[in-house]
């Protein structure tokens, strides 16, 4: 009898998340094709090349609407229970609120655990093949890219290990730049400037420290202009060798974190995003642990009310999110405090909501 309850109660769920995800998928790609589908055909972008940028899209649209999408199929799948008198005859018949929830929180747990693995494998490489088409057909000889980039650590054709702390696109000059030449392992030789700039198809660097490390001294020469003769990079590289967290999984933003501290960068920003990776997903679970008793209480929320509430709550908790990202990359808070709170502050609603819901 139990069990026979509980296939209902997930089935009914699933049914609705992936209805509501769906809706979602058909929402963001309709706004967006009519935003970007001229100039798609502007550029003489093919058919078939539009519909593989949507595909390539669509894997970040459920990541990304996943916590939305399991709130309202939270409030809707409890709402229905209540609207029919099913959730009273399960209490009727002595079984707890706790217990008709065990469905609910199963599936979000292993819809969260399932996210972690769609966000490491999937997502990075749909989210970057969709930015090679953006960038061949959308930003093509557009200058509404981003103006500066930051914390770009790279390699040369030589090895070499470059760091930078600030780089502006459209000037094509750069500031805090770090050159590490590296052998065995060990750094060799270090340049140091406070300025570098693009000028006669060359790079001049300013104010510039070059270290030369043996092994058992350390010699300093100070340039006030500098041609680094070994460094190969041109201006258009920096604009696109940096990717963006999203198209970068798990592992490839530790490398990169990796290097960021290696070569005397600031990692906060990049470990906020790494936690957020493994944070993220989990809002699946936490959200329906904070919206299922909100819809217990709630016996009448599967319309227009229902739906209201969800969507107040993810943009309070997509907000928290955001916030956390924000004071962890400034600074004012730890990346791992600032990646898991929303989720911390949803938990706690959650479970005093669970222990307040209606017996």
């Amino acid at each position: 009898m139990i069990r026979l309850l509980d296939r209902y109660i997930a089935q009914k769920f699933i049914v609705n998340i992936l209805f509501a995800l769906t809706t979602f998928i058909v929402i963001f790609v309709v706004i967006d094709a009519v935003e970007k589908l001229s100039v798609f055909l502007d550029r003489g972008a093919p058919l078939l090349v539009v519909a593989q940028f949507y595909i390539y899209y669509i894997p970040y649209i459920v990541v990304l609407t996943s916590p939305i999408a399991m709130l309202l199929a939270a409030m809707f799948c409890i709402g229905q229970l209540s609207k029919y008198s099913e959730l009273v005859a399960m209490k009727a018949s002595g079984i707890s609120l706790m217990r008709i929830f065990t469905p609910l929180f199963v599936t979000s747990l292993i819809v969260s655990i399932f996210f972690i693995y769609f966000g490491e494998v999937v997502v990075p490489r749909a989210n970057s093949l969709k930015e090679d088409i953006k960038s061949e057909y959308l930003d093509k000889n557009s200058l509404r890219g981003p103006r500066r980039v930051t914390n770009l650590a790279l390699r040369d054709e030589n090895g070499n290990r470059i760091f930078i702390g600030n780089y502006d696109i459209r000037q094509k000059n750069a500031r805090k730049i770090s050159i590490m030449t590296l052998k065995d392992n060990t750094i060799i030789t270090r340049i140091d400037a406070e300025k570098m700039e693009w000028q006669d198809s060359t790079w001049i660097l300013q104010n510039t420290i070059i270290r030369t490390f043996k092994s058992d001294s350390e010699t300093a020469k100070h340039f006030d202009r500098y041609l680094p003769r070994e460094f190969h990079f041109k201006p258009e590289d920096f604009g696109s060798v940096q990717k963006k967290p999203e198209e970068m999984s798990y592992e490839e933003l530790q490398v990169f974190i990796a290097e960021v501290k290696r070569n005397g960068g600031d990692p906060d920003r990049w470990l906020a995003d790494l936690y957020l990776k493994i944070a993220f997903p989990f809002a699946n679970f936490i959200i329906v642990l904070f919206g299922a008793p909100l819809a217990a209480g709630r016996a009448r929320s599967t319309g227009a009310l229902g739906i209201a509430l969800s969507l107040l709550f993810c943009f309070l908790f997509f907000g928290t999110i955001k916030m956390g990202q924000t004071l962890s990359q400034t600074g004012y808070l730890h990346p791992f405090l600032g990646a898991w709170l929303g989720n911390g502050i949803f938990a706690i609603a959650g479970v005093i909501l669970l222990g307040r819901a209606p017996r």
